[in-house]
């Protein structure tokens, strides 16, 4: 699985990368400029409303396809991520509901807290 999913980022990167290089400098610039602007907001949701485990990896993934450094990275979020993904699959099922429900009663607790 995680070989997989590897191999998918990898493709996507590519073809990115090849459209990317039909382009001249100004969208090249915009580009980047795009990219750091949601890495920049996406750091600020982690502490402000908003999501941020969404917007960080698209502007890293926006990185990728110009930088080397910002492929790697990205590419080692996701095999993090797929084991992950096997982790969770391979968990007890006793687990799963012990989570939820306590994730549940935080929420639950959290809202009360707003509202009282």
């Amino acid at each position: 699985m995680g070989q997989e999913a590897r191999d998918d980022a990898q493709e996507k990167i590519d073809r990115a990368r090849e459209i990317y290089d039909r382009h001249g400098v100004v969208v090249h610039v915009l580009w980047i400029g795009a990219a750091v602007v949601l890495i920049l907001a996406g750091l600020a949701m982690t502490v402000l409303p908003g999501p941020a485990a969404v917007v960080v990896p698209a502007g890293l993934a926006m990185l990728a396809v110009v930088f080397g450094w910002a492929r790697r990275l990205l590419l080692a979020g996701v095999d993090e991520g797929s084991d992950a993904v096997e982790h969770i699959k391979q968990t007890r099922t006793w687990v799963k509901v012990l989570t939820a429900a306590v994730v549940l009663c935080a929420v639950g607790g959290v809202a009360a807290w707003f509202l009282l």
